[in-house]
């Protein structure tokens, strides 16, 4: 964030603390003083301070919680998830599943609390501080413990049977300067992408070189989960991987993994040392270079019962990696005039439902929020939805269940309009 951006964020804070009684300074400075008593007094993985922070906080960011939207209990609010964290660092909760749950349940991680945040941050990012800490007092509720194990027995989301199609379809990327990073959700449930990043590859004379017997998961889930000795793991396998290739850059269809491995395997101690960029981005650089063109949709007996056609912004991409524009602008040279902006969007997304361990813990609530989310689009008359996330793909796929829409990958539109 630039100071400009923080002046105007933090302006009012600054305002309010200068027009407060000495009274009010004089005890604010005595809290800081004293504030040692407030933290753990053994070392913690979990971020404190910002917790404290956050519990403290009016909730201003409350509305905007997709999952207290959706259960409409208040222990999934910001301010109380982090209110929870915090007491269960300090011993002042029992460590039971009934006071641990709702952080799991609760968040999808999705940042969309750190829009309005004055601290900019976001509450998904310090449970997984609290996760981590939970993780090593082996206190974690057994569904937890169960996925953690299940990436520990398969370094992935699931067993390698799962992968078949997605690794056939993989066998064409077997030299190339570009490494294609095939996320978990996309080799187990939608191998038609690969195709399809395969057909624009094919048409943009793009060179891609991948590994899915030697890829593993990226790390995130089990991050997540609060696992970070398995994510150091999987982070030291696919860089050491990835590295033995030399390759001169990495796509990625998953905007997770893609953050993962662009920004944080170097917290780990992983640094890729090479670009690193969503497909999104990537199908962007080729039209700009003119490596590839694209058709007008609506001109296309096929799509005409489908439009209008929107966009959903994966949470991740457009709030963690700041990728907002490409797609729609991808989506708007395909159908220059159907193509309809959702009222939530960009940075202001709202999630699928899916995000963090939220289906793992309570999938009900997961698919509610799914359902939330296609709502908004069923009210803005919307026929397709398409997205650059296959855990949002899947999400909608569940949440679909009357077929009120066309669910389609960002790709899979690009690969059937490429000429």
């Amino acid at each position: 964030m630039s100071l400009i951006k923080k002046l105007k964020k933090y302006g009012w804070m600054i305002k309010a603390i200068s027009q407060t009684k000495f009274s009010t300074k004089r005890a604010m400075a005595k809290g800081l003083r004293n504030r040692k008593k407030y933290f753990p007094k053994k070392r913690v993985k979990a971020d404190i301070e910002n917790l404290i922070n956050c519990a403290l906080c009016p909730n201003m960011c409350r509305f905007d919680c997709p999952a207290v939207q959706a259960s409409k209990k208040e222990t999934h609010s910001p301010a109380m998830k982090a209110k929870i964290g915090y007491y269960l660092e300090m011993d002042y909760l029992e460590k039971v599943e009934e006071n641990i749950i709702p952080l799991f349940e609760g968040c999808v991680h999705c940042s969309g609390c750190k829009i309005w945040c004055p601290f900019d941050f976001a509450v998904g990012d310090l449970l997984d501080g609290v996760a981590a800490d939970l993780f090593e007092q082996d206190v974690l509720p057994q569904p937890i413990k169960n996925f953690s194990q299940r990436i520990r027995d398969n370094n992935g989301l699931y067993k390698k049977e799962h992968y078949l199609q997605a690794t056939k379809s993989l066998e064409a990327f077997n030299e190339g300067e570009i490494y294609y990073f095939p996320g978990c959700v996309t080799m187990g449930n939608n191998a038609k992408v690969i195709d399809s990043i395969k057909i624009i590859a094919n048409k943009s004379s793009s060179s891609i070189i991948s590994k899915p017997e030697d890829r593993w998961c990226c790390g995130a889930p089990s991050i997540y989960a609060g696992d970070i000795e398995k994510a150091k793991e999987l982070a030291a396998h696919n860089s050491a991987h990835i590295k033995s290739l030399e390759v001169k850059a990495i796509i990625c269809e998953c905007p997770e993994c893609t953050h993962m491995l662009k920004e944080q395997y170097p917290q780990l101690g992983f640094d890729l040392e090479v670009p690193i960029y969503h497909v999104a981005e990537w199908v962007d650089i080729l039209l700009k270079q003119k490596k590839i063109a694209l058709k007008n949709g609506e001109e296309l007996d096929e799509y005409k019962d489908w439009l209008p056609i929107s966009f959903h912004d994966p949470c991740v991409l457009a709030r963690k990696l700041d990728v907002v524009d490409q797609p729609t602008e991808i989506m708007k040279l395909m159908f220059p005039e159907k193509f309809k902006e959702n009222a939530y969007s960009k940075e202001h997304t709202h999630c699928c439902g899916f995000g963090g361990l939220v289906n793992i813990v309570n999938p009900e609530l997961a698919l509610k929020m799914a359902k939330n989310r296609l709502d908004e689009f069923s009210q803005e008359n919307i026929k397709t939805i398409v997205t650059s996330c296959p855990t949002c793909w899947y999400s909608f796929m569940k949440a679909n269940e009357n077929f009120e829409f066309e669910i389609r990958d960002l790709l899979e539109i690009i690969a059937e309009l490429i000429e």
